[in-house]
């Protein structure tokens, strides 16, 4: 008796029978919109910013000379816990500025020489 009404209602009405596909449609759209982003927004998110590098960097105070400063291991026991519970990733990296000549000793160029050791200490 239930189906004959529904029946009844559904195919009387043409207009109506798209009004509520058209509606059932858009709620099934939008309710997977918001799953997907419930979902994996997060992942995502996480993802992309890994893209960019670091977002933290832990160095020594300068003292104003051009004495080189480092920073103690035992700063790098104190990080590593909290490197290990964010998925992050410690590197320890060593900066040195220098001057580069050409071969033809006519100018110099100021550059930054980098040199890390990634299997030092991984975070998680």
């Amino acid at each position: 008796m239930f189906w004959r009404i529904v029946r009844r209602l559904i195919a009387a009405n043409r207009g109506r029978l798209i009004v509520i596909l058209l509606a059932l449609g858009a709620g099934a759209a939008v309710t997977a919109a918001l799953l997907n982003l419930q979902v994996d927004a997060k992942q995502r998110l996480t993802n992309e910013f890994r893209v960019f590098g670091a977002n933290v960097v832990v160095a020594p105070k300068t003292s104003g000379t051009d004495a080189a400063e480092t920073l103690d291991w035992s700063v790098a026991q104190k990080v590593l816990p909290y490197a290990r519970r964010n998925h992050a990733i410690f590197m320890p990296v060593l900066y040195v500025t220098a001057t580069a000549v050409v071969s033809t000793g006519q100018h110099s160029v100021p550059l930054v020489v980098a040199g890390g050791a990634r299997e030092a200490a991984r975070g998680g």
